[in-house]
């Protein structure tokens, strides 16, 4: 099992759908990828045009892991 340091966000690369954002926050605050996913969809339905943004500059700024 490998460890990895947790004190930042970064795009999980490997358990990516889109580009790894759900996945990295998934993996800092040790919670399923399916939990976080949904919760980036109800948002995305909610407030489309915000989330869609933070999405996007998340994927941008955010270092792969």
């Amino acid at each position: 099992m490998a460890t990895y340091d947790t004190d930042r966000w970064y795009c999980a690369r490997n358990y990516r759908k889109v580009a790894g954002v759900c996945a990295g926050l998934a993996g800092y605050y040790q919670q399923p990828r399916w939990l976080v996913r949904t919760l980036a969809v109800i948002l995305l339905l909610l407030f489309p045009v915000a989330t869609l943004i933070a999405y996007l500059v998340a994927a941008a700024v955010l270092p792969d892991r």
